[in-house]
């Protein structure tokens, strides 16, 4: 029987090794030539086993879950607030990786693993399948625990062990902690080859998961479920405050641990001499892997053509040889842009609100629906008027600099245009004007020495700021509004952009977990429990600001903490994570979300106003045009207590309650 699966297995590695960045060169080739017994008994056979468990880990990959939110969108679809969070329920995968613990202890007693090697391949399948189970009661609740290989129970007496009932998802938590902190103390505290588990791996995502389970026992009452569901009735999705203090503490515990000052990580670029470096640093610790910052993750430099997709999230000017798809599928809303504060001046440094100017009289509480309709010629006078396009850009946090395209932002030798209709020389104004795909409608002015920053288009504003097609937002949504991939926002994502050259294969590396979330982490669960370093944890929250330029402290407070995780975290979708677990997504019926209660996706149109004879710009706050009735007329996708709990897959045939449901 042992022969049987092992074959199985080897027909699932030929499509799973490609996939896992190479992990092991020992054992790259043709797998399937590989005989099973070694596989299951020679330490090469081991390590390809191993690479597949690897492979399906959940959520080791760029992914755009933070689109569901206020701080992300897609850039051409109706707003949506849904809350989505990678999930697993694969027990395909989790008996192989009982079947590799079972190789692994066979493989010590043949002497083909000494005891030091057995430990630690032990501790990375026991972090695999703890990974795994995190997966499943993030989203599931409780689930069916299955520790070894269940085949001697086919065609016996004995079948109905197959029948794995639910544990209790407060049970389920408590494994998912216990198997993380065994990992850790089996695994090394270094590997030989990068992106494989390490012991602070494990105390990370230790310090995840208990954070994750503290955060849904505090917050569960935010989105209770019915109390005659079955599965609440057996716990199966139930927890309760009581519970929160006690991962709480297990978070502390174990974010500690990597904190340690023997751990060897830290925060790459820490303690900048300025804004500028504080950008470098940013930028470069999302093009290269950084061993000081990176716990655990991905990195797709495997010298073939593996690509982390954020490619489809370049804006339309850079699309590699303006195909007019696949491009620009991602935007950064105004709402985030607010979040990244000002520094007070480029020497001191210190905080100050990020909410970005629009207005004479500072009321940014106002926005528009209709732009086109709603932005007049009167109203001209009472919009503050900046200089440049990118003015009030930069002194931003140095983290929306590195990580956000802004209009005017220098990118791969150029200038992102993203700009949304103009006032003329004679006064009069047009927001979003009647432009088609081929560039016709996007007129230009001739105004001395406009356009200072780009030779190429010197003395002439276009009305979406670049010549032609080669501009990156607005253009064309009033006729055509999914036409050509363009962005109903001005902002973009450029975190894990290749910084240099337009490519359809872009391998700057993911971190599933840096440094940066522990700090966050340990600082978080002392605020919240009053447990713990009071002193320490503001140590870590600030420790975070200062790596990003900033030189004043701030108090430790969770409206603090949130803040850092949306700003920091931007596109890395552990805001998404934040919220699921913090029962925090927007919805109309709970005024306790995280998001806020404005419940408006809204975008920035910068004009350029030329009624003067020189060059200004402007900036309207409105919705986006995907949200104006007369364009579309659906209601976003919103968030609902049950959707934090899915349904359980095939339940009637794994004999299994199921979420959500009445007793039948």
């Amino acid at each position: 029987m042992k022969k049987i699966f092992a074959f199985i297995l080897i027909a699932g590695l030929s499509l799973g090794i490609s996939s896992c960045d190479k992990f092991f060169d020992s054992m790259e080739g043709d797998l399937s030539k590989v005989a099973a017994e070694d596989l299951l008994n020679t330490e090469n056979g081991l390590l390809s086993l191993l690479a597949n468990l690897y492979s399906s880990l959940p959520g080791i990959g760029l992914s755009d879950n933070d689109k569901n939110q206020f701080f992300g969108a897609g850039a051409r679809d109706l707003p949506s607030y849904g809350n989505t969070v990678s999930g697993f329920w694969n027990y395909t995968q989790v008996r192989a990786v009982n079947v590799f613990l079972q190789a692994v202890e066979d493989c010590r007693e043949k002497g083909v693993l000494d005891d030091k090697a057995a430990d630690a391949y032990k501790g990375e399948a026991l972090f695999i399948r703890a990974y795994y189970y995190f997966a499943s009661v993030r989203i599931y609740g409780g689930v069916p625990i299955v520790t070894e290989p269940l085949d001697k129970y086919y065609g016996t007496e004995e079948e109905d062990k197959l029948y794995v009932p639910r544990s209790t998802e407060k049970e389920t938590w408590d494994w998912v902690l216990d198997q993380f902190e065994e990992a850790a103390q089996l695994l090394p505290e270094k590997q030989t080859q990068e992106m494989r588990a390490t012991r602070y791996s494990a105390y990370a995502l230790e310090a995840r998961a208990a954070l994750w389970a503290a955060s849904v026992s505090k917050y569960w009452d935010r989105a209770t479920l019915n109390s005659n569901y079955e599965a609440v009735q057996k716990k199966l999705s139930y927890m309760e405050k009581s519970y929160a203090n006690v991962y709480y503490q297990k978070a502390i515990d174990a974010a500690s641990k990597v904190m340690a000052a023997d751990s060897g990580y830290k925060l790459y670029g820490a303690d900048p001499s300025d804004i500028k470096s504080a950008i470098t640093n940013l930028t470069n610790l999302f093009q290269t892997w950084q061993k000081d910052e990176g716990l655990f993750g991905r990195s797709y430099r495997t010298g073939g053509d593996d690509t982390n997709g954020a490619q489809n999230w370049v804006p339309n000017q850079w699309a590699s040889g303006y195909t007019g798809t696949g491009v620009a599928s991602y935007a950064v809303t105004l709402n985030l842009a607010d979040e990244y504060d000002y520094y007070t001046d480029e020497t001191t440094r210190g905080r100050k609100d990020g909410k970005i100017q629009t207005l004479v009289n500072g009321d940014e509480n106002v926005y528009m629906s209709d732009p086109e309709v709603e932005f007049t010629a009167d109203k001209v006078a009472s919009y503050k008027h900046y200089n440049t396009i990118d003015e009030p850009f930069l002194l931003k946090d140095a983290r929306f600099q590195a990580w956000v395209l802004y209009p005017g932002a220098e990118f791969r030798g150029a200038i992102h245009y993203a700009q949304g209709g103009m006032v003329k020389p004679d006064g009069t104004v047009e927001v979003y004007p009647n432009a088609k795909s081929n560039g016709e409608g996007n007129y230009s002015f001739y105004v001395k020495g406009a356009n200072a920053k780009d030779a190429s288009q010197k003395d002439y504003i276009w009305a979406y700021g670049g010549k032609d097609i080669n501009n990156s937002s607005f253009m064309g949504l009033t006729t055509d509004k999914n036409g050509n991939n363009r962005n109903a926002y001005c902002f973009t994502p450029r975190k894990f952009m290749d910084q240099n050259a337009s490519s359809d294969i872009v391998q700057s590396p993911y971190y599933d977990i840096r440094y940066a979330e522990v700090l966050l982490t340990y600082a978080e669960a002392v605020c919240e429990s009053g447990l713990g370093d009071k002193a320490l944890a503001a140590k870590c929250l600030n420790e975070v600001r200062h790596r990003a330029g900033f030189k004043d402290d701030v108090a430790l407070t969770i409206d603090n903490i949130l803040h850092e995780w949306k700003v920091e975290f931007a596109f890395e979708s552990k805001w998404a994570n934040v919220l699921y677990r913090r029962r925090g997504y927007y919805n109309p019926n709970n005024q306790n979300q995280e998001e806020g209660n404005i419940g408006k996706k809204l975008t920035l149109i910068p004009l350029a106003d030329i009624s003067g004879g020189k060059e200004s710009y402007i900036f309207l706050r409105a919705l986006p045009v995907v949200s104006m009735s007369k364009y579309w007329g659906s209601n976003p996708t919103l968030s609902y207590t049950g959707n934090y709990y899915s349904g359980i897959p095939n339940y009637k045939n794994n004999r299994i309650v199921d979420n959500n449901r009445l007793p039948e």
